[in-house]
């Protein structure tokens, strides 16, 4: 049988490697696509490793199972096993838990006792906004100057197609190249004045999270197929008929030579001619943004989210159309459509969570984005989201939800002893504010969650649809009721503009390129030491509760979601309730002087009604 291409030198640096368990190596795998988690999915077809030993840098590739070209031997495969899971070693990775993922389709590989790092939330805790791309060629541009990864035409080609026609020899340089520069990237940011000042649990606090969503992914969640088809079906049915009813329905293509059989009913699209003739024309709503290339309105992500909130205040039966058409196009883009194309053949959903994702250090989800679930409602086109989430038989799905977190953690930080006392006799905050300010209910949550992220007039104004002078009148009011959130505000915001960054509870910076960015600096302490609230409860209920019996599947915001076995409910919903409450018993600190609280009930409605048949429980 002939040899792999320079398999020699491998086996002679492996050697060298198990010899030398203290020497740190960085990892990357090459694979058939991105669904290696999935266990009918993709696979690992090659490793890449780079090391300096006694000051001399080497770098190898490893082709394990290359559908063209000679791979290497067993026992080669086996030795490369070994030095991968030496619990002395250090593992340096870039997008961790996929590289993870990958080597266990290598004969179910496991890495569970070999610690690791991963460069991408390592830039991110140095500095979450630049670069702001935490991929390999974007760090290496940042922190080496140079080029990160290989620019080779053929090789890309490939990897888009599953790589089935490369060889090894062909992959060796541009697969090197990508454990170089995790390598150097790695080495670069031991000497990063951040890096260096974090303190010293915050890396392996990440780890274990990130050993906790590896599993979540491993597990995946059961999708109702029928539910989601039958949804997509509504929603696009749904879709033309309103952009009909507004003027706007899709017109057929014509046959091409390039396209010879087009849809001959295609969905409709409401793009920027018809959002200025329908907002600004017709509905009379200002332009709030126009694009710099052609001077007329913007309609990005930031503008839309606004002209969504100004019609939910219009009582005008285009705005309710426009906001049907929205509705339904998001749920079906976002939701129930990925939700079949992503499912792996088990009929389970993984979706990707990752901890370098978002400037306030939130996790991060896609394929598909599950931060985005929304919560069950009689609203027809994304009420029905989260029933397409279903236990396996015999479990029952069950969600425990922080109770207002955010505010708690600021009301905890600011001081504010009347809202302390609210929250420890388990009133309702916001009746409560409601009153103190002398607002609707409704309102009242609207104000609190825009004051904590740094709203200004011209926000409240869009909120509410009220004048300037009432703008300001409502945020004095707020101020004048609860002053230690102003004290709050100007003192994170003080802190921002004079060293350009804050500090969280964990010990970690948000910072902030530009002083005018300061009105964000209060969300950023409250919003992210939320987040690092979550993680730190994430990794202690995975480490005291889960199990076969009761497991951890999702992380939607401030929210968990676990399967459960059935007759075991009653017996872990009190657990699961106690031990994320216990969140002064979970991050040892001492400013967390306030009560926190978690609502714990079924995921949905429906997934209720199952548990009762199962256990033969009346309705």
């Amino acid at each position: 049988m002939p040899k792999s291409y320079r398999e020699d030198e491998g086996v002679a640096l492996l050697t060298a490697l198990y010899e030398r368990p203290d020497v740190p190596m960085a990892a990357d795998t090459e694979t058939t696509g991105l669904r290696v988690a999935d266990p009918q999915g993709d696979r690992c077809i090659g490793v890449s490793i780079a090391c300096v030993i006694d000051d001399v840098p080497y770098s190898h590739y490893f082709a394990t199972d290359h559908s063209t070209g000679v791979n290497v031997s067993r026992e080669t495969v086996e030795m490369l096993e070994y030095v991968l899971t030496q619990p002395e070693r250090l593992l340096i990775f870039a997008n961790v838990q996929f590289d993870i993922a990958s080597i266990e389709t290598i004969d179910g590989t496991r890495l569970d006792d070999t610690d690791f790092i991963d460069i991408c939330t390592m830039a991110h805790l140095c500095n979450e906004n630049q670069p702001r791309n935490k991929g390999v060629e974007s760090l290496a541009q940042w922190y080496l100057g140079e080029e990160g990864k290989i620019k080779d035409d053929f090789v890309e080609k490939e990897k888009k197609s599953g790589n089935k026609n490369i060889t090894p020899e062909q992959m060796w340089d541009y697969a090197c190249m990508d454990a170089v520069s995790t390598w150097r990237i790695w080495f670069q940011l031991l000497d990063h004045p951040v890096w260096k000042a974090l303190p010293e649990n915050i890396w392996p606090d990440k780890q274990e999270l990130i050993r906790t969503l590896l599993e979540m992914k491993r597990r995946g969640v059961k999708i109702d197929q029928r539910v989601a088809r039958e949804n997509v079906a509504e929603g696009e049915k749904r879709m033309k008929e309103l952009a009909k009813e507004l003027g706007y329905p899709a017109i057929p293509k014509k046959p091409t030579r390039m396209y010879p059989n087009p849809d001959p009913d295609p969905l409709p699209v409401l793009g920027p001619i018809a959002l200025t003739e329908i907002f600004i024309e017709r509905l009379g709503l200002p332009v709030l943004k126009k694009s710099a290339k052609t001077n007329k309105p913007s309609f990005d992500k930031t503008v839309m989210e606004q002209y969504d909130e100004m019609l939910e205040l219009l009582d005008s039966k285009e705005a309710a159309l426009v906001k049907e058409y929205r509705g339904w196009q998001k749920a079906v883009s976002a939701a129930y459509r990925p939700y079949l194309e992503l499912v792996g053949a088990d009929g389970r959903l993984r979706c990707s969570y990752k901890t370098h994702g978002t400037v306030t250090g939130r996790l991060s989800c896609s394929e598909p984005n599950l931060q985005q679930v929304p919560k069950s409602s009689d609203k027809a086109w994304n009420g029905k989201v989260k029933e397409c989430f279903i236990a396996r038989e015999g479990y029952t799905l069950i969600n425990a939800d922080f109770s207002q977190l955010e505010l708690r953690l600021g009301t905890a930080y600011a001081g504010e002893a009347g809202l302390k006392q609210v929250f420890e006799e388990g009133r309702d905050i916001f009746t409560e504010m409601s009153k103190q300010l002398g607002m609707e209910r409704h309102d009242t949550k609207t104000l609190v969650y825009s004051m904590q992220y740094g709203a200004g007039i011209n926000r409240i104004m869009t909120a509410f649809g009220v004048t300037k002078p009432r703008a300001d009148q409502i945020r004095n009011n707020y101020f004048n009721s609860y002053p230690l959130f102003k004290v709050l505000a100007d003192r994170c915001s003080a802190s921002a503009e004079a060293t350009g960054k804050v500090k969280l509870w964990t010990g970690r910076y948000r910072h902030f390129q530009f002083a005018s960015e300061s009105f964000k600096a209060m969300n950023s302490v409250i919003q992210g030491g939320a987040a690092d609230i979550v993680e730190r409860v994430m990794v202690r209920c995975f480490r005291e509760l889960d199990n076969p019996d009761c497991q951890m599947l999702l992380q939607v915001h401030d929210s968990i979601t676990w399967e459960v076995k059935s007759e075991l409910v009653e017996e872990y919903i009190p657990r699961i309730k106690a031990l994320m409450e216990d969140v002064s018993g979970t991050v040892r600190h001492d400013d967390f002087n306030v009560r926190f609280a978690v609502d714990v009930d079924f995921w949905t409605e429906r997934e209720e009604r199952v548990y009762k048949e199962y256990m033969g429980l009346a309705a």
